[in-house]
């Protein structure tokens, strides 16, 4: 019996298993929201927290190991420059995993896996409270076009040109002769 191996084998073997968990962090790191199955993404968080927390070290030592680990310079890159510095307080917990529906063909269990935001901080909010004064640019939806041309009508005079109403509609005749 193997005592305190507490790993998932997902039924690969050693390499396999470990390059798949290699390819799904850094999914996860780049698009920062990823759909899989939930023994995935419960194993996958242990990597991602792991790689951000490396980010935060930021020594030469901690790049190197997530080069190791992530196959794109970019990505760890990334990692150092933005990822890092997002959550200066917390230690562990960057991801968030939600349950959503079970997938089509097998009906596995499926999650969402995703960075968690941000904290935010009082400078932003400074910001937010300046751009909630100025009022907010609303979209022409179809019921808000009517009154809006009604409006429009009512400011602008009548040049003499009325709209015409809208043409009506004729039963077309089938093969039969019958009008549907």
């Amino acid at each position: 019996m193997p005592h305190q191996v507490h790993e998932r084998k997902f039924g690969r073997r050693t390499g396999h298993r470990r390059s798949m968990l290699r390819n799904l962090s850094l999914s996860v790191l780049r698009y920062e929201r990823v759909k899989t199955t939930e023994a995935k993404a419960k194993e996958i968080r242990l990597f991602v927290d792991r790689m951000i927390n490396l980010g935060k070290d930021g020594s030469l030592v901690a790049r190197r190991r997530a080069l190791a680990w992530l196959p794109e310079p970019v990505i760890v890159e990334k990692v150092f420059n933005d990822l890092a510095g997002r959550w200066p307080d917390r230690g562990s917990g960057y991801v968030r995993l939600t349950r959503i529906s079970r997938r089509v063909g097998d009906s596995a269990p499926q999650m969402l896996i995703e960075l968690v935001p941000a904290a935010e901080k009082p400078a932003a909010k400074a910001d937010a409270s300046a751009e909630a004064e100025k009022p907010r640019r609303r979209l022409a939806l179809p019921r808000r076009r009517a009154a809006a041309k009604e409006e429009t009508k009512a400011e602008k005079p009548s040049g003499g040109s009325t709209p015409r109403p809208p043409a009506k509609r004729t039963a077309k005749k089938t093969a039969k002769g019958a009008a549907t």
